[in-house]
C-alpha cells in the first residue's frame, strides 16, 4: 500500500522545509516540533515576535495543516490544541520517497542515474552508502 504525504507541490527554487510547504506552514511546523503541542493564540504569539501576522492568518494556516493530515487537532477545555501528526524527520522521508517515486514513475532509468551522479559528484562516500544499501535489501537485510 502507497503511503503518501499530502504534500503536492515541490519548490527547486526554495530550501529545507519551503520547498514543500509555504513559509507560514513552515513556521508554524517548526513551531508545533518544538513545543510538541499548542493552541492556535500561543503559535501566533511566537510567530508574531519574529514577523507581523494575524490571529486569523495563524488559524486558517494550522486548519489547513489539519486538512493535510500534518496537525492533529483536539479539543482542549473550550480550546483546541495542536499536534503534529509526524515528526520532521518522518515528514521528510516520506516526502523524499514521494519525490523520488515520482521521477522515478517519470523519467525511469535517466531518474535513477542523474541520483548515481548526483551522489558521486556531491561525496563519493554516499555512493558507497547507496551500494551498501542495494545489496542489503537485494540480501533481505535492512
Amino acid at each position: 500500500m502507497k503511503r503518501s504525504t499530502p504534500i503536492v507541490n515541490f519548490r527547486l527554487r526554495e530550501r529545507h522545509l519551503r520547498r514543500v510547504l509555504g513559509d507560514l506552514e513552515a513556521d508554524v511546523m517548526e513551531v508545533l516540533w518544538r513545543r510538541g503541542e499548542a493552541s492556535i493564540r500561543e503559535v501566533w504569539e511566537e510567530l508574531r515576535r519574529r514577523r507581523s501576522i494575524t490571529f486569523n492568518s495563524i488559524m486558517t494556516v494550522m486548519n489547513r495543516l489539519v486538512e493535510k493530515r500534518l496537525l492533529r487537532r483536539e479539543d482542549g477545555r473550550g480550546r483546541y490544541r495542536y499536534t503534529p501528526r509526524m515528526d520532521r524527520e518522518t515528514l521528510l522521508a516520506r516526502v523524499s520517497h514521494d519525490v523520488a517515486e515520482a521521477l522515478v514513475e517519470e523519467f525511469g532509468e535517466i531518474a535513477v542515474a542523474q541520483f548515481v551522479a548526483v551522489l558521486r559528484d556531491a561525496d563519493p562516500d554516499k555512493l558507497k552508502a547507496l551500494e551498501r544499501l542495494i545489496r542489503e535489501r537485494r540480501t533481505g537485510r535492512r
